[in-house]
């Protein structure tokens, strides 16, 4: 299941990602993502919730691969996600490594809500490596 929603007024792009993710809903997930990212302005923040997420295999994270890419391209700002499952945790981390940004974690979507409030109040978020 996935649900990718946007807040113009906020500039966020909140994304949920859960169970089992087949090929068509990655890619319908996908085509949602570059929908609502284009409602935004550059430096647009993200919530990522995966917490209900079970990992995937070497096709879904390449394509996930791709969608970090996409919000790269877009002008992605600063990236909150919700974790839960240990193993897409884990996978999430290597994908964030290989896009080369920077993810910061929240326990929940309200959490992460405030991080992003306070990364615009002008708390800056750490670089690429820490």
């Amino acid at each position: 299941m996935f649900a990718v929603t946007s807040d113009p007024e906020r500039n966020r792009l909140y994304i949920t990602l859960s169970g089992h993710l087949d090929g068509p809903e990655r890619q319908a997930a996908i085509k949602a993502l570059v929908a609502e990212s284009a409602k935004l302005t550059e430096g647009f923040g993200v919530v990522t919730d995966i917490s209900a997420l079970h990992a995937s295999n070497e096709e879904g994270f390449k394509d996930l691969l791709r969608v970090k890419a996409t919000l790269k391209l877009r002008g992605a700002g600063p990236i909150i996600r919700v974790v839960g499952i240990p193993l897409s945790r884990i996978q999430f981390e290597r994908i964030t490594k290989a896009g080369g940004y920077h993810a910061e974690e929240a326990v929940s979507v309200e959490a992460a809500d405030r991080r992003l409030d306070e990364l615009q109040a002008g708390t800056r978020l750490p670089g690429p490596h820490g």
